[in-house]
């Protein structure tokens, strides 16, 4: 009976060992973007993302030598346990050859990814009035968060400003006017009548 337990001990000793490498390993195996897109995002998206001018958000940021993780891998530890356990499950389907690409991203970026590093959003800019927003519509990318009265909208970053897509402009802020219109009038019915 003894020994039966000293193997029982042992074995689990066994997986908390394989367990604890594994983890190990996918941690400084992440922290390679090209380990990330041989999964996701492929060479059309990878070469997009290493361009220089950047034509997406993303080659802003990889530009600043930001990697995918720092943004996909969770800003708080209940987030980076979602990813890991996500990653864990989709890795067991690659090795059983059951692993497809998602159609969409199973954690969405939530806005608490992004001001990790981005806090404060707009340095050094006065607040501005709706007024004075307005004569400055499409001249530069930042006056909506000089706006006071939106800093109590719900509305996570990457509504507005697109990642991994070419159709926003870097001059502001990677931002495409078809798709932030569209948010605005949630609020502001009559905007640019």
């Amino acid at each position: 009976m003894r020994r039966r337990w000293a193997r029982y001990a042992l074995a689990l000793a066994g997986l908390v060992v394989v367990a604890a490498l594994s983890v190990l390993g996918l941690a400084a195996k992440e922290r390679d973007d090209r380990f990330c897109i041989a999964c996701h995002l492929h060479d059309e998206k990878f070469e997009r993302f290493t361009t220089t001018p950047a034509r997406d958000l993303t080659a802003a940021h990889h530009v600043k030598d930001v990697r995918c993780i720092d943004c996909h891998g969770g800003a708080d530890p209940p987030m980076r346990l979602r990813v890991w356990t996500i990653a864990a499950i989709d890795t067991g389907r690659f090795l059983l050859g059951r692993y497809k690409e998602p159609e969409r991203m199973e954690l969405p970026l939530r806005s608490k990814e992004c001001t990790y590093c981005h806090t404060p959003i707009v340095k050094n800019a006065p607040a501005l009035t709706a007024e004075q927003e307005e004569a400055l519509e499409g001249r530069t990318g930042n006056t909506y968060h000089a706006i006071r009265p939106h800093d109590t909208v719900k509305i996570t970053c990457v509504r507005c400003h697109t990642s991994h897509t070419p159709d926003s402009r870097p001059g502001l802020q990677f931002i495409a006017r078809a798709r932030v219109e569209p948010i605005c009038r949630e609020c502001h019915a009559t905007l640019g009548e």
